[in-house]
């Protein structure tokens, strides 16, 4: 029996820095790469399909992610390979002031029988939060924490 679900994935954040630092974080390979996944590309553009990297080793696996839309600063929409299938990753960059953000993060889209839709939607929940306080650490705080590797490690 196979799911679909409108079951979504959700993480957010207060980020005390303008929307452009927070939003160019995410586009930024090698600042998203202080606090994220690993990247080698010259920033992520519409239409584009890029490599994330689980570490910054030359043979670190990868996995690709299509960046369907980009309106800087405020959205980035992405499709990537979730537990089977494609699942839709919505990043919104909301200024709450002229140096406070709202970083918001939702993956929808999981399909499967009930059990592997349930597990995806709670990994990605579990690392959504990371993710948004390891970019919170870094952009307030210039604090690198490897959320990448330490998910992965207890998965």
């Amino acid at each position: 029996m196979t799911l679909a679900t409108d079951l979504a994935a959700t993480a957010q954040v207060l980020v005390h820095r303008p929307v452009t630092d927070v939003f160019d974080a995410f586009v930024n390979a090698e600042t998203m790469g202080r606090f994220w996944f690993t990247r080698r590309d010259d920033g992520l553009r519409a239409g584009e399909t890029v490599t994330w990297y689980l570490g910054a080793q030359p043979d670190a696996p990868g996995f690709e992610v299509q960046v369907t839309s980009l309106e800087r600063p405020s959205l980035i929409v992405m499709e990537w390979e979730n537990a089977g299938g494609l699942t839709r990753v919505v990043w919104t960059f909301e200024a709450k002031g002229p140096d406070t953000t709202l970083l918001r993060v939702e993956e929808t889209g999981y399909s499967g029988d009930p059990q592997t839709v349930i597990a995806a939607a709670l990994d990605s929940t579990g690392g959504f939060n990371q993710v948004v306080i390891a970019a919170k650490a870094w952009l307030e705080h210039r604090a690198p924490i490897n959320v990448v590797a330490d998910h992965a490690g207890h998965s």
